[in-house]
């Protein structure tokens, strides 16, 4: 696997060997500023956030290229796999030796960015000889069916939650008499923005007879203010390691906690920021195993109101058992791996 040196540990602890691609960096510092290092406007909208994003991810492929480049060039491997964002990816595998690229989706709702990616990463592309950015020779769809498009020609596959492999802490395997709830805006969002509106709801959850986890980074704890005693645990979580302890997912519409939370079975309110899963957040709802609260409706009141909903009506958790049921039947990764296999000969 090859990344940047700051993802060494994650990859490592999962047992696959690491090459770097680059030295560290966050990736919120690339979405956040420019190729000169100044800071970008935080976008306000869906059609902003694209573009942002867009950017964003030109800029990362234009940062780790090179170090991709030159590992397909000593290793030369037979196919190159990486999620659907990583441009980088693909332009080394087309630049180098023509080998086959496949991309895996990151999850249901991914945003049309290629258009800005190819801006952002021109300058790369036309020292490398490349015209526009690489088609893929195979395309894996990992959304569950629930949120796949029915003109989808990816080769389905299962998805499979993955965090770091911490310590399963001891609250999750005890019973609990409360519901749990767990509160999330993902890494990249409180990183570049303010914490008010994650810091809200866990004040006014407080107030509801439930227990709170807060997964945010280790760093923007302080920033939330005085936690209140209902806080069971915040700082950085495995959510692989703490979903099976919780009756309820608050979060962001991001792809990743969205997916994780579907894949335990869990039900979800869910806060969609600019260029979420928007889709993806309708069907869940529509299915009946998620309610929605547009940002501009989020109070204190509304986000209590709606974990009440959710907590104390049994269809939402029997709709996201049923939504779990439908994530396991796809084929594993394993099942997938022929795929590759054809490809490469």
């Amino acid at each position: 696997m090859g990344v940047p040196e700051g993802f060494a540990d994650t990859v490592r602890s999962s047992g696959l060997p690491m090459a770097p691609t680059s030295g560290p960096f966050h990736m919120a510092d690339v979405m956040a500023h420019d190729r000169s290092g100044t800071p970008i406007q935080r976008p306000t909208d869906d059609e902003e956030m694209t573009v942002a994003v867009g950017l964003g991810f030109g800029r990362l492929a234009a940062r780790v290229v090179d170090g991709v480049c030159a590992l397909v060039e000593r290793w030369r491997p037979d196919v190159v796999l990486s999620e659907s964002y990583s441009y980088a990816a693909a332009a080394a595998a087309a630049a180098v030796h023509g080998v086959p690229w496949v991309k895996q989706t990151a999850g249901p709702g991914e945003l049309p960015i290629a258009k800005w990616v190819a801006q952002e990463f021109a300058p790369e592309l036309e020292r490398l000889g490349i015209a526009e950015l690489p088609e893929a020779d195979l395309f894996i769809d990992n959304s569950p069916p629930l949120f796949r498009s029915p003109t989808s020609t990816g080769v389905p596959m299962r998805y499979v939650p993955y965090g770091d492999p911490d310590p399963v802490p001891s609250w999750v395997l005890e019973p609990r008499v409360r519901p749990r709830v767990l509160v999330t805006l993902g890494s990249i969002q409180p990183a570049v923005g303010d914490l008010s509106t994650m810091a809200d709801i866990v004040r006014t959850l407080s107030a509801e007879d439930v227990e709170i986890v807060v997964a945010v980074d280790d760093s923007l704890v302080e920033r939330l203010g005085p936690l209140p005693e209902s806080v069971l645990a915040a700082g950085w979580l495995s959510l692989t390691s703490v979903l099976p302890g919780c009756d309820l997912v608050i979060h962001h519409g991001g792809p990743g906690t969205l997916l994780a939370s579907v894949a335990h079975g869990l039900p979800q309110v869910i806060i969609p920021g600019p260029g979420k899963a928007h889709d993806a957040v309708r069907d869940l709802v529509g299915f009946g195993a998620a309610v929605r609260l547009p940002p501009t409706e989020v109070t204190p009141g509304s986000v209590a109101a709606a974990c009440r909903t959710v907590l104390t009506d049994p269809g939402f958790r029997a709709r996201a058992g049923e939504t779990r049921a439908q994530l396991a039947e796809q084929p594993s990764p394993a099942e997938v791996v022929p795929a590759l296999e054809r490809l490469a000969r």
